[in-house]
């Protein structure tokens, strides 16, 4: 009996000090597909074998996510590369860890959906039509992209802003505006509803998405964030192998509509890796073309010292 209770005793003292070694992280994100294998992390314990805990808060909407990143109740958060370097460049202290997404071919993340009453209609015949986005940010970087691929001049798509995603699809399903850019699974719902896609965001070869973490995680040999790296690596290889293990994770935390949940793809996600110098130039330099940067972010602001 006293043996038990002794043991009992030692596993309770071994806890202690494990938490007391654990490392917490408020990770700011976005009920986004990009964000799924930060799902997987947590579920699967991945993060806490890592001795880390990861708690996801998640928001409604960038601004939000960014205003609590910008005022410091944030330890890291998932955003794109425009809304990144716009909060480094207002001297929020963190770094990039890793690419969440990269444009994949075959795999859209994003795409120019077009209204049920256009559907089927040639990129050359919509000239005049509206496309709604929301400027000033990566969904305009990548109205930039398409239409340079497509041979399109950027005036022969009068852009309409719209910056809450769910009024842009309803507003382009009730033909109030002939094209919306617009992020999966909205991209394929708009299909599923009488419209038709014009061009997607699949083979352009850029980094969309990053998870940033406070410098601090950095210090003592970068200790957290690898581990963090290793925990996000091991979710990423968890969701290529068994994908339908976590179809029912995907719909809770990534805002699948109903008539997706059984059949939309669950997609293979980049193994963990930075965006390179020449993918940070060409953002910032589109940036500085719109206003949004004076000048050019030195990599050694945003880039890690470590390599994950």
């Amino acid at each position: 009996m006293k043996k038990l209770i002794l043991a009992a005793f030692m596993v309770l003292l071994c806890s202690g000090f494990a938490h007391a070694d654990t490392i917490k992280i408020r990770f700011g994100i976005l009920p986004v597909l990009d964000t799924l294998p930060l799902q997987v992390a947590v579920q699967d314990g991945l993060f806490a074998e890592q001795g880390l805990d990861v708690e996801l808060i998640r928001f409604t909407s960038a601004l939000e996510r960014d205003t609590a990143m910008q005022a410091g109740q944030l330890d890291g958060y998932f955003g794109d590369l425009i809304a990144t370097y716009l909060l480094i460049d207002r001297e929020v202290p963190m770094y990039m860890a890793l690419t969440s997404w990269r444009t994949s071919p075959g795999h859209p993340m994003f795409g120019i959906a077009v209204a049920p009453a256009w559907k089927g209609m040639p990129a050359r015949a919509m000239k005049g039509r509206k496309l709604g986005l929301s400027k000033s940010t990566i969904m305009e970087y990548l109205a930039d992209k398409m239409e340079h691929r497509l041979g399109i001049d950027p005036n022969d798509y009068p852009r309409v802003e719209i910056k809450k995603m769910p009024i842009r699809f309803q507003m382009l399903m009730a033909g109030q505006i002939d094209m919306a850019l617009l992020p999966e699974p909205l991209l394929s719902l708009a299909r599923i509803k009488g419209g038709s896609v014009l061009s997607i965001a699949d083979n352009l070869d850029l980094p969309l998405t990053v998870l940033c973490l406070h410098r601090r995680y950095f210090d003592n040999d970068a200790k957290a964030y690898r581990g963090f790296v290793s925990a996000y690596r091991e979710a990423v290889r968890n969701l290529a192998v068994t994908p339908e293990e976590y179809r029912r994770l995907m719909a809770e935390t990534c805002r699948i509509p109903k008539p997706l949940v059984a059949k939309f793809p669950i997609y293979p996600y980049p193994e963990p890796t930075l965006p390179t110098s020449a993918e940070l130039a060409d953002v910032q330099e589109w940036m500085i073309g719109k206003g949004l940067l004076k000048r050019r972010v030195p990599d050694e602001q945003i880039l890690p010292p470590v390599i994950p």
